[in-house]
């Protein structure tokens, strides 16, 4: 049917205007419609794992997706995805309700306002929460920084080694070179790489450091320990609290979406979205209720504003909010929105 092919193009990112607005009407014709989608949403994670090298074929995707989903089951697992803003609403309040489950030498500003420091030969680059910005290494390695982060490097970098370090999230795309491994180091983990494409997400407020291998091969290792090797189509996981370590297969585009200015929870714990939305759009959360931090998200949101993005976080889940659009009383110079977030009321 031509639905099926909509849909996987609409998560490929190939579909056009016309096919987005015949996507829309086909969910808006039937509740089993949108459960499909639903479910297609969930499922193309792990659909992506499984094609990770190659063409992407539509026909065995959706044989795939649509056997694993369960389709004809009776309680499928809904979530939602949110799209531009012309394609904003996708799912009805029947089946998003189910999405909730209780001294610097010199300074100079980049294109997209990161700080660029040099200081006793180490190169800092530092990204403020809203912000992104491109790096261009000397043996041509090509880093993505996001927002909120910090990547640093001396002036030895590609004479004598190819070690970097990073505080945050980046996007590494390393030229190849085997006889100088590259060599990012973190606060809990080094990953070491001779070329590859690969994410890292490593922030000091959050309770777990990722990286994903999107191509190639890296050797990763924890906390000083034994290096391990990781395939292409792989994560390893620290969690700090815990001391434990997690290697599992995954789908890359789910982990490196933030470069398309896309952000992808999958059974996310509030506080962590709240934390993520925070860097994005450089807000600051306040929340007035603690048991709003027992809420999980499954969602994907696509240059959404954050208005749009708190409308539709309040659509799906028991809570209220206020933006405070905020500026210096004494001097008027500007300081982050506030958004205050409480929990909703029940009408029964």
């Amino acid at each position: 049917m031509e639905y099926h092919n909509l849909i996987i193009k609409f998560f490929a990112g190939e579909i056009s205007d016309s096919e987005l607005v015949h996507l829309k009407s086909w969910l808006e014709k039937d509740p089993e419609n949108r459960r499909i989608f639903d479910a297609e949403n969930e499922l193309w994670q792990e659909a992506g794992s499984q094609s990770n090298i190659g063409a992407y074929d539509n026909d065995s995707a959706w044989i795939n997706i649509s056997g694993g989903a369960g389709l004809g089951a009776d309680n499928p697992k809904p979530v939602v995805i949110m799209g531009k803003a012309k394609f904003r609403i996708l799912v009805a309040a029947a089946t998003i309700f189910a999405l909730v489950t209780f001294g610097s030498v010199t300074l100079w500003l980049t294109s997209e306002k990161s700080l660029r420091q040099l200081s006793g030969g180490i190169t800092r680059i530092t990204t403020n929460e809203g912000e992104k910005s491109r790096i261009s290494l000397p043996d041509s390695s090509q880093i993505l920084l996001n927002a909120g982060s910090t990547f640093q490097y001396d002036r030895k970098f590609n004479l004598s080694d190819r070690m970097v370090k990073l505080m945050g999230e980046a996007y590494f795309d390393i030229s190849t070179n085997p006889q100088k491994p590259f060599v990012v180091e973190l606060d809990k983990m080094t990953v070491t790489a001779t070329g590859t494409r690969f994410n890292v997400f490593s922030f000091s407020n959050e309770n777990r450091v990722e990286t994903t291998l999107e191509e190639g091969i890296i050797h990763v290792s924890v906390k000083g320990g034994e290096p391990v090797e990781v395939k292409a189509g792989q994560q390893v996981v620290y969690f700090v609290k815990s001391g434990e370590v997690l290697i599992r297969d995954v789908n890359p585009d789910t982990y490196t979406s933030w470069k398309e200015n896309m952000l992808r929870f999958h059974d996310t714990p509030f506080e962590e979205v709240l934390r993520r939305i925070g860097r994005k759009y450089n807000v600051t959360f306040e929340v007035s209720n603690r048991e709003l931090f027992d809420l999980t998200y499954t969602a994907t949101f696509i240059d959404e504003s954050i208005e749009d993005v708190m409308q539709m976080l309040k659509t799906v889940s028991p809570i209220t909010y206020r933006i405070y659009y905020r500026t210096s009383a004494s001097d008027k110079q500007y300081r982050k929105p506030k958004i205050v977030v409480g929990k909703r009321k029940s009408n029964i």
